[in-house]
Order: structure tokens, then C-alpha cells, then sequence
């Protein structure tokens, strides 16, 4: 049975506080550990400038995500989807967003300057920044997020941020996952260095 709309409304909003409060805590604020910088440098300036929009995908179905591709709004640097029916394994639910970044590399969309990253809520495991397991949610709902970006925007921050130590805190001596040299190899076909 659906639920009332203005339950429905009242879990959104819950959703909307708890996300913007865990990106205050876990992605914007300095650590000791990363010599003063934070998980998500440019964070907290996208939501001072009103600059992050959040959507939500309520079903199985991933039209909300293509929607969201499909007519990306510039007058955001980030549009958080937040994936109230994500798959259950996180391994297929990254595996979703990959082939969504490929589609969208191939054109299938139409804009090719997106990228999408993924959260899903197996993420976090042992080992995780201390700010990820003190965070506390409060509500009851799991969810699983998507960041979708300008692949031109996120890809030169990305460059700015190899000049500093940044990357050397984040990965420490292991490789960076594959996703990041998807990342550049979507870019650099972008802006015609690389052929599809």
C-alpha cells in the first residue's frame, strides 16, 4: 500500500537534514589524520551556494536516474540521488552505476560531460574514516546515494587535488580503484585526447 504523500514528504525531508548533517561531519570537516583536509574538499561550498539539488529514486525503477541524466540542471554542481529501493548486493549496485558512466560515455544520453558516482549503504566497512562510524543516522530508512556531476568540473578538481597530499592520504600506498582511471579515460575522450 502507498504510503500518504505527506508521509512521504516528511521521510524525504528526514532524508534531505540527515544528508546535508552527514556531509557536515563526514565529507566537510578537517582531519587531523589527512593533515587538515577534508574527505570532500569542495563540499562544503557546493551546499554554502545552494549548489547541490537532491532527487530521489522511490522504486526498482531507475527512470528517476536516467531523468536525471537525461536533463541534467546546471544550476547545480551535484544533483544527490538518493536510491530509497537500491539493490541489495553492492557489488550490482556498482556495477549499475559503471554501465550507466559507460552509456553515458557512449552517448547514450546525449550530454557525455556526466559522471555518477556511488554509495550504498554495505559500503562502509571496518577501517572506514572514524568520522564515517561515529556518524549516526536518524531515521529509519536505508538508502543508497548517487553524485552526478560535470565529468569536465569533477575531473579538473581531480587534477588541482593531485598537486596537493590529498590523494596520498586517501589511497595511502594502494592503488586508486578502477573507477578513477574510467574517470580520466571518460575525460580525456571528452576533450578529444582519446578516441571511443
Amino acid at each position: 500500500m502507498a504510503q500518504p504523500e505527506s508521509q512521504v514528504n516528511d521521510i524525504e525531508q528526514s532524508i534531505r537534514e540527515e544528508v546535508r548533517e552527514w556531509s557536515k561531519v563526514v565529507l566537510e570537516s578537517s582531519r587531523l589524520d589527512m593533515d587538515g583536509l577534508s574527505i570532500c574538499p569542495y563540499a562544503k561550498a557546493a551546499w554554502d551556494a545552494n549548489k547541490v539539488l537532491m532527487t530521489f529514486k522511490r522504486t526498482e525503477s531507475y527512470c528517476p536516474v536516467y531523468d536525471s541524466i537525461d536533463g541534467y540542471n546546471d544550476d547545480f554542481d551535484i544533483n544527490i540521488i538518493i536510491d530509497l529501493d537500491y539493490e541489495e548486493s553492492a557489488e550490482e549496485f556498482h556495477r549499475r552505476v559503471e554501465s550507466l558512466n559507460y552509456a553515458i560515455a557512449e552517448g547514450a544520453f546525449g550530454d557525455t560531460d556526466l559522471w555518477l558516482m556511488g554509495f550504498h549503504p554495505d559500503d562502509i566497512e571496518e577501517g572506514e574514516p572514524e568520522e564515517c562510524m561515529e556518524f549516526e543516522q536518524t531515521n529509519d530508512c536505508s538508502y543508497g546515494m548517487m553524485y552526478l556531476q560535470r565529468l569536465n568540473t569533477l575531473q579538473k578538481a581531480v587534477y588541482k587535488l593531485k598537486n596537493t597530499k590529498y590523494y596520498s592520504f586517501v589511497f595511502q600506498d594502494e592503488e586508486p580503484p578502477h573507477v578513477f582511471s574510467l574517470r580520466e579515460k571518460f575525460y580525456k575522450q571528452l576533450i578529444g585526447e582519446v578516441h571511443a
